[in-house]
């Protein structure tokens, strides 16, 4: 199950090797053990450009996703597409995680950049199989699922962070 990260951010750094190998503990998680997919990690003005061009909405996002096939069962090959994440706005994000946590007199949690990247990660990876969350049921669906790939990162639950950002 190849698992394919590149980073074309000129300075930000994620660990590509252990990035791999969350996704692969996700996809086996989720029953999709040989499922194939590409993570790229750029920068905002990169991410914004392939939204306006994708998506039609000139604006910085933090993840996109491209499905290769519809979001059905397994196929011969189990493609499932290309993940993009902006190292910018995870950066960002990670940091506003930390202070939602500060201010909720909660432990002391250091979320950081690799870990805003797997999540987000894994929010592309489940819209790839079909999730989504404009609806209110279907956000439940897919952040009980981000919650339960993170938990072994993390036991926060990663939802109460301002991520306004997101979607745009």
């Amino acid at each position: 199950m190849p698992i394919d990260v590149e980073n074309r951010h000129p300075t930000l750094k994620v660990n590509q090797r252990w990035l791999a190998g969350q996704l692969r503990r996700a996809l086996r998680q989720v029953g999709r053990p040989r499922a194939e997919v590409s993570v790229s990690l750029v920068t905002d003005e990169e991410i914004q450009s392939l939204n306006k061009r994708f998506r039609g909405i000139d604006a910085v996002t933090d993840v996109l996703s491209f499905a290769l096939t519809e979001a059905g069962g397994p196929q011969p090959v189990d493609l499932l597409g290309d993940i993009v994440v902006s190292l910018d706005t995870a950066l960002r994000q990670a940091e506003g995680v930390r202070q939602a946590v500060a201010a909720q007199d909660g432990p002391i949690f250091a979320h950081d950049l690799a870990q805003e990247v797997v999540f987000l990660s894994f929010h592309g990876l489940l819209h790839l199989l079909g999730h989504d969350h404009e609806q209110s049921d279907e956000a439940e669906v897919m952040e009980a699922l981000e919650n339960a790939l993170m938990l072994p990162i993390t036991p926060v639950d990663l939802h109460d962070a301002d991520r306004s950002r997101h979607g745009l």
